[in-house]
């Protein structure tokens, strides 16, 4: 009875070490100051839009100091709202090192088409939300341009751009979508000089399916530069122009 007794209390002693040990060792760490600011764009391997240096500028702007404050003063969700301010910010993640290093992870958003017309220039991106430019580079989407001047037309054009962007093939094809005056739509291919005249923005996926067929079964018969147009306009089949 006595060696169990004796056992708990070892186990008690233990668990209270422990336990004082992260908290003397944990508030150690906090009165460390912040030696170090490294701002890290998550997946910078596959897009390009934001530099950690706008981060940066943007907590100055905010006057948000880091560097010389210690870690138990450092406000890090203030930190990573003024981060996800930026238009191009996705999400933010701030957290600091014992070595007294603060890091500022950032997730881009991801866009799919651009906008571009009287309602303005800006990104989609894949919730279809408006994002910004990036002014060191530009997105390889989809480009919307005409006449673009009311939301039902901007959910329309997101909607095509999901589905370009979800297919291998449609995406390694168009680059971009002319929004004509009467509402309908112009297809231009990445390859080739046609158009593909899709008429007004409905049956879609029908559309797609008849010129995927033709893609794949006509086109290679006849040649690429045979057309200058080709009409989807018609229900259940496919109308050419011939190059003069």
């Amino acid at each position: 009875m006595l060696k169990k007794i004796l056992g708990i209390l070892a186990v008690l002693l233990t668990l209270s070490y422990i336990v004082f040990s992260i908290i003397t060792y944990s508030d150690r760490d906090l009165d460390v100051r912040c030696k170090q600011v490294i701002v890290v764009v998550k997946d910078s391997t596959e897009h390009r839009f934001v530099r950690s240096a706008e981060i940066k500028s943007i907590l100055q702007s905010n006057k948000i100091k880091i560097v010389g404050q210690r870690l138990k003063t450092v406000n890090y969700t203030k930190i990573e709202a003024a981060a996800a301010s930026h238009k191009l910010i996705k999400r933010a993640e701030c957290f600091s090192t014992p070595s007294g290093i603060v890091y500022i992870n950032v997730w881009q958003h991801v866009p799919i088409i651009r906008i571009m017309s009287e309602y303005g220039n800006f990104y989609l991106n894949q919730d279809g939300n408006k994002t910004g430019l990036s002014p060191y580079s530009a997105a390889d989407v989809v480009v919307a341009t005409g006449n673009i001047k009311d939301s039902m037309t901007i959910r329309r054009l997101y909607k095509m751009s999901l589905l370009l962007q979800k297919d291998p093939f449609w995406d390694a094809q168009i680059e971009q979508i002319q929004v004509e005056p009467n509402g309908e739509w112009i297809l231009i291919p990445r390859v080739g000089d046609y158009e593909v005249m899709m008429g007004l923005p409905n049956q879609i996926e029908e559309k797609m399916t008849r010129l995927r067929l033709f893609y794949l079964k006509g086109l290679p018969k006849v040649g690429w530069e045979r057309y200058s147009r080709i009409s989807l306009k018609f229900e259940n089949q496919i109308v050419c122009t011939k190059n003069e």
